[in-house]
């Protein structure tokens, strides 16, 4: 039996596994082919596998909708731009009662029209399979090649070999390619380091490596059609839109890319016993429903891509990672309806969350001990979106939920209306905005209570620029030309942390600033004069400036509160790294900057603030230090 030797072995090539595979290659290659400091440290090798024969497997249809907070994340690695080219920007919705009049007051999709604090104020909708084909191309870029149809058969964990060397994970996998020839399949074996589960909701990885999973499925089942439409009477066919309709729930309308639309809606199993003709299919009947569930408005279908039905539940596993090796991420590890179009982002983020701490162990610039905060963050998350979704599901289908959480809604009866209220008030967590991790070793939180609750109150929209919230995304200008540009655009992901450092206006700021600097560059100094003469956490010091030289996964960022000539003759000495200027103050106010005396931020490479200290006590450097050694091997 063949053997081949990865870094890491990826189970499933959709939108999960073709981000992760992107960000290892992406994170471990040369900046560029010609950079002047390569790394010390070799590619990490990817062996990315699909069950299924892609790019044949469902042409449409699945997953449809990115949320701001993943076009932020996908954007900061470069995939982005062409998600922006193909999507449909929806900007507004529309919801309507039974008799098709519109009802403003508690549309399901209001919260769209209301985002904010993100450049991207709007819901960005393209189907998975040109998400899918974007992310290839991409990947293919960096050396990622997709092996289908090849299955996962198995696994098997070696605790004799040390976490993180290879062969600590051994899997078995059967290549179908030749199948439909007449041939069995050939199984090969898959020696890793790591192995990672982004095998759907019918992983098999996650039973192979032994993680049980908790939830349940109800009796609801919901259909989704997608196609091009002939005609409609449908007030605003190009809106994010809910019928509220007595037989089949709150119906969801979206328009698509490419001049597509999806209709969902509950389907009772009555209905499909009154369909006597025996020549016509599930998908003829899911058609046909289709063209009813919108009454009072009609429609006709021109083409009809995809139509299927699924059993409502959610699962979500009891660990993201096990035995120190086997990852789970997306649907893989939590799964739940499309009530709210949470799946395909959750596992964005699942994806940002643990590409550039995998990265960073792999290449071997942070500690192993950084992988448990993948589980510790995303895990609480999902159980949190899953109590969310049992809601959400219920409402969609047409009851209220039952429980001393939804007493407050004890006052209405019409679950059209709660459902339009608990949207809006969880507007930033659909929206992503505002999810937040708890304190670990990625993540300081400080001592003081937050304001509006901290943490966990993700209905408080914006969040504050606290640790373990989003980086808020702000105009700057840049240098010289003084032109704006986002604040999140100029921190990509390229697995760096950025010291983001605010100068105050008071009379002691650029002091306070100037003793930071040197403070921070003596720290440097002194582990380069370590007893191995070479650390990690290397600085090379030119100029009067901290230039890193490769090693240190870190770079510099400096906000100046007016727009000057020159960052050096404002300052009298170089800034931290590059240098942008806030003339208006805004970015100041939205990150609650100490105005007088500058405030230092650690940003994570995935955009969630690690840690905030302000300068005036004197001891920025020494914890921003503390805080980057915790995490990174120095």
């Amino acid at each position: 039996m063949d053997t081949i030797s990865t870094d890491v072995l990826i189970v499933g090539a959709g939108p999960v596994g073709l981000t992760l595979a992107y960000q290892l290659r992406l994170f471990s290659l040369p900046a560029t082919p010609s950079s002047p400091t390569p790394p010390t440290y070799a590619p990490i090798s990817v062996h990315l596998i699909e069950a299924h024969p892609k790019p044949q497997q469902d042409n449409f249809g699945r997953a449809v909708t990115f949320w701001p907070r993943s076009m932020e994340l996908l954007s900061a690695i470069g995939l982005g731009d062409a998600i922006e080219q193909q999507c449909y920007a929806v900007r507004h919705s529309a919801a309507y009662d039974a008799k098709g009049q519109e009802r403003k007051e508690h549309g399901a999709w209001g919260f769209i029209e209301g985002i904010s604090d993100t450049r991207y104020r709007f819901a960005s909708v393209l189907r998975q399979k040109y998400v899918e084909e974007i992310m290839r191309g991409k990947g293919a870029e960096v050396g990622v090649q997709v092996h289908s149809p090849h299955v996962f058969e198995g696994l098997e964990v070696d605790e004799a070999v040390p976490v993180g060397q290879m062969g600590r994970v051994v899997a078995t996998v059967r290549d179908n390619s030749g199948v439909g020839n007449g041939g069995e399949g050939r199984v090969y074996k898959v020696r890793c380091r790591y192995l990672i589960g982004c095998d759907g909701s019918r992983t098999k990885v996650r039973g192979a490596a032994g993680i049980e999973s908790e939830g349940s499925r109800t009796e609801d089942k919901w259909v989704r059609v997608d196609g091009v439409l002939e005609s409609t009477t449908m007030p605003k066919p190009r809106c994010y839109g809910a019928i509220e309709s007595p037989l089949y729930g709150n119906v969801l309308w979206i328009p698509l890319d490419h001049g597509a639309t999806r209709l969902g809606y509950k389907f009772d199993p009555a209905r499909q016993a009154l369909y006597t003709d025996s020549n016509l299919t599930e998908r003829d009947i899911f058609i046909r429903e289709s063209e009813l569930c919108v009454q009072p408005f009609a429609l006709k279908w021109k083409q009809v891509d995809w139509a299927s039905v699924y059993a409502v539940g959610q699962r979500v596993a009891k660990s993201f990672f096990a035995h120190q090796a086997v990852f789970l991420a997306g649907d893989s590890c939590h799964t739940h309806s499309s009530g709210a179009g949470q799946g395909m982002n959750a596992g964005v983020n699942d994806a940002a969350n643990l590409g550039w701490k995998l990265a960073l162990v792999l290449t071997g610039r942070a500690k192993p001990e950084l992988l448990d905060t993948y589980n510790a963050e995303r895990q609480v998350l999902a159980e949190k979106l899953i109590r969310y979704d049992e809601g959400i599901s219920e409402l969609v289908s047409g009851r209220i939920p039952k429980g001393k959480e939804w007493a407050k809604y004890a006052d209405q009866k019409d679950p059209n209306v709660v459902l339009g209220r608990v949207l809006m008030e969880a507007k930033g967590f659909n929206t992503g905005l505002t999810l937040g991790y708890g304190q670990n070793a990625a993540v300081w939180k400080e001592e003081r209570k937050l304001s509006g609750g901290g943490i966990e109150a993700e209905v408080v929209v914006p969040a504050p620029a606290r640790p373990g919230l989003r980086a808020p995304d702000v105009k700057v200008l840049v240098p010289a030309l003084w032109e704006e540009c986002w604040l999140l655009k100029c921190m990509p992901n390229r697995a760096h942390l950025y010291v983001l450092t605010f100068l105050g206006k008071g009379s002691q700021a650029k002091l306070h600033l100037k003793e930071f600097k040197e403070d921070v560059e003596r720290r440097l100094q002194q582990r380069s004069a370590g007893v191995h003469g070479h650390t990690s956490c290397n600085g090379a010091l030119t100029n009067g400036g901290i230039k890193p030289t490769g090693e240190l996964p870190v770079k510099y960022l400096t906000i100046l509160p007016e727009a000057v000539d020159n960052g050096w003759h404002e300052l009298g000495f170089d800034p931290l790294g590059a240098t942008y200027y806030d003339n208006a103050g805004q970015a100041g106010r939205r990150y609650e900057i100490d105005v007088d005396n500058g405030t230092v931020f650690v940003i994570r490479p995935d955009g969630w603030i690690g840690a905030r200290m302000d300068l005036s006590t004197g001891k920025a450097a020494a914890d921003v230090t503390r805080y980057l050694e915790g995490l990174l091997i120095c």
